[in-house]
């Protein structure tokens, strides 16, 4: 009964310990990627380090169970470091309109070299019903 115990309070202690550290998920570079809010995932490119923060989802896209003037749009808020340099508050946007100045791809020159960040889709859809946290598909060449 006491091993029992002693077991359960380890899985217990175990269990909070990882659900406290964030996970660093780790990709080649020029693959396509998944990240919701607070995620952050890592590169290498040659030797360079690449690492990448997903700081927020703001989608304001029309739900698909109403009718809205204007489609709306999800701008993904991302922090990204190649090497020492930081990158803060990167934006990229599906649905953007051109006087908003944002748009799903924008480069970023560190390192000497030109890497470029594409927001492939924010998923899924908004629906008024549903509260799901949104995942932007991302990519970085």
């Amino acid at each position: 009964m006491k091993n029992a115990l002693i077991i359960s309070l380890f899985f217990l202690f175990a269990n909070v310990d990882c659900s406290n550290k964030e996970e660093m998920l780790t990709q080649k570079l020029g693959n396509t990627f998944q990240l919701k809010a607070g995620e952050s995932i890592s590169f290498s490119d040659l030797s360079t380090a690449i690492n990448a923060k997903l700081v927020t989802i703001q989608d304001g896209r029309c739900p698909k169970d109403k009718q809205c003037i204007r489609a709306g749009e999800a701008i993904v808020i991302l922090d990204l470091q190649i090497g020492d340099e930081i990158f803060k508050g990167l934006k990229v946007c599906i649905g953007c309109e051109k006087d908003m100045n944002t748009t799903p791809t924008t480069e970023i020159k560190a390192k000497a070299k030109t890497y470029t960040l594409k927001l492939n889709s924010v998923d899924p859809y908004p629906i008024s019903t549903l509260s799901v946290s949104p995942t932007a598909t991302l990519v970085i060449n």
